[in-house]
Order: C-alpha cells, then sequence, then structure tokens
C-alpha cells in the first residue's frame, strides 16, 4: 500500500509542474505577442515619420527645379526663336536668290539654245543615191503615166531597187509615219528653222517611230511602190521638201 501511495504522490506532483508549466508558456507568449506588437508600432511609426520627410524634401526640390526649369526654358525658347526667325529669313532670301538665279540660268539657256538653234547652218544630203529620172517641176507640167495627163511634180523622183534604204537626208526629228492614199507609206521629218523633208512610196519604216530623233544619213525606211500617184513608175523614192509648209526644189538644198 505504501509503494501505491507514492506513485499517486508523484503522479500528482507532475501534473501540477505540467499545469504551472503550460500556464507560464502561455504568459510568456502573451507578453512576447505584445511586445512584438509595441515593436512592429514602432516601426510603422517611424516610416510614416520618414516618409513624411522624404514627401516634404520631394516637394521642395520639385518647386526649386520647376523655377530654375521655367527660368531657363524661358530663356531658351526666345534665344531660339529669334535664332529660328532669322534662320527663317535667310532660308526666305536664299531660297528667292535660288530662284532668281535658276530663272535667270533658264533664260539664258533658253535663249541660247534658240540662238543655238537659229545659228545652226542646215546642210541636206541626197537621201538615195540614184537616177533623179523625175524632177521638181511647180510650173512646167509633167506627164503622168500613172494619171495619163500633164500635171505638175512637187518632189524629186530617185529611181532606186526595191527595198534600198532611205536616209534622213539633215538631222531632224520624225513627225509623222503614216500611209498616204496617194503617195503610199510616206515618213515626214521636222528639221527646225521651217524646214521638213517628205520621204513617199516607202516600203517599210520599221527603224524609226513618230517622236523619234534622227541623225543625217540614219536609215528611216526602204524604197517601195505604194504610192497609187505612181504606181506605174518603176520602184522609187518620191523625195519633197517644204520651207515654212511651202514645197521648195530639194535640189537647190542638196549639197
Amino acid at each position: 500500500m505504501s509503494g501505491k501511495r507514492y506513485y499517486v504522490e508523484d503522479k500528482n506532483k507532475l501534473k501540477a509542474i505540467l499545469y504551472i508549466s503550460g500556464i507560464v508558456l502561455f504568459i510568456t507568449a502573451i507578453a512576447l505577442v505584445f511586445v512584438l506588437s509595441l515593436y512592429q508600432n514602432k516601426l510603422d511609426a517611424d516610416k510614416q515619420i520618414a516618409a513624411q520627410k522624404m514627401n516634404s524634401m520631394e516637394t521642395e526640390i520639385i518647386e526649386s527645379t520647376t523655377s530654375s526649369t521655367d527660368k531657363g526654358i524661358n530663356e531658351i525658347n526666345t534665344t531660339e526663336n529669334t535664332s529660328s526667325e532669322k534662320k527663317v529669313e535667310n532660308l526666305v532670301e536664299n531660297e528667292v536668290k535660288s530662284v532668281d538665279t535658276e530663272e535667270n540660268k533658264s533664260d539664258k539657256k533658253s535663249e541660247g539654245d534658240k540662238a543655238k538653234e537659229e545659228k545652226k547652218e542646215l546642210s541636206f544630203e541626197v537621201p538615195l543615191e540614184g537616177e533623179i529620172y523625175r524632177d521638181y517641176s511647180d510650173t512646167n507640167l509633167i506627164y503622168s503615166e500613172t494619171l495619163e495627163e500633164w500635171t505638175t511634180h512637187y518632189g524629186v523622183d530617185i529611181k532606186a531597187e526595191k527595198g534600198s534604204a532611205v536616209a534622213s537626208s539633215e538631222d531632224g526629228k520624225v513627225k509623222s509615219i503614216k500611209d498616204d492614199p496617194r503617195y503610199g507609206l510616206t515618213v515626214t521629218i521636222d528639221h527646225g528653222q521651217g524646214f521638213e523633208t517628205v520621204y513617199s512610196n516607202l516600203l517599210s519604216a520599221e527603224f524609226i517611230k513618230q517622236g523619234d530623233s534622227v541623225k543625217k544619213g540614219q536609215t528611216i525606211g526602204t524604197v517601195g511602190s505604194s504610192g497609187a500617184f505612181e504606181i506605174v513608175d518603176e520602184p522609187h523614192l518620191h523625195f519633197e521638201m517644204l520651207l515654212d509648209s511651202q514645197n521648195v526644189n530639194p535640189t537647190t538644198y542638196w549639197k
């Protein structure tokens, strides 16, 4: 019985110790939580004070910077405006001078080109080597075997084999290429200064096109028999020359 009694007492002592230990731990935990709460509140207060100081400093810096910047910008704008106005004035003045200079150059160039064109001496050459078997005649009548009558002849007929090359009599620009109902395939070249040459009764003119610039001696077509006005005649080139839209005798202008 004595041993059982000691066992119960020990058990009760252990329970008492555990109970007291639990109370102590609980009180310690509460105290620790309280201390931590006080510390956290102090930290939050310090942060708020620091934030207020930073905001105050930033405000002062921004106001100071804005004031200085506004002053600097105003000074810069004033300088830039003055400089820009001067630049614009200089640009306008330079553009006006440039336009005047270009116009003067253009006028001088145009006058020079006109003078050069007027001074250029045209020297016409025979467009085809061959026998002239029908001359130019604007007054004396010439018998036409095709028409079977006597008539004027405003060109020169040069006999040659069919397909022979026909050359431009002088430098010029192709005015037209057309199939004339009387003269057949016809090429007209403008040489400037009122002169034009006409090449008719051609077989072909595929070497050139309207608007082309041609040189003296450049092939512009071939001899044929396409002209109904002279269809009975042998293959030949019917060549005419005009000055200020009036027919003239080509032989008087050939070298």
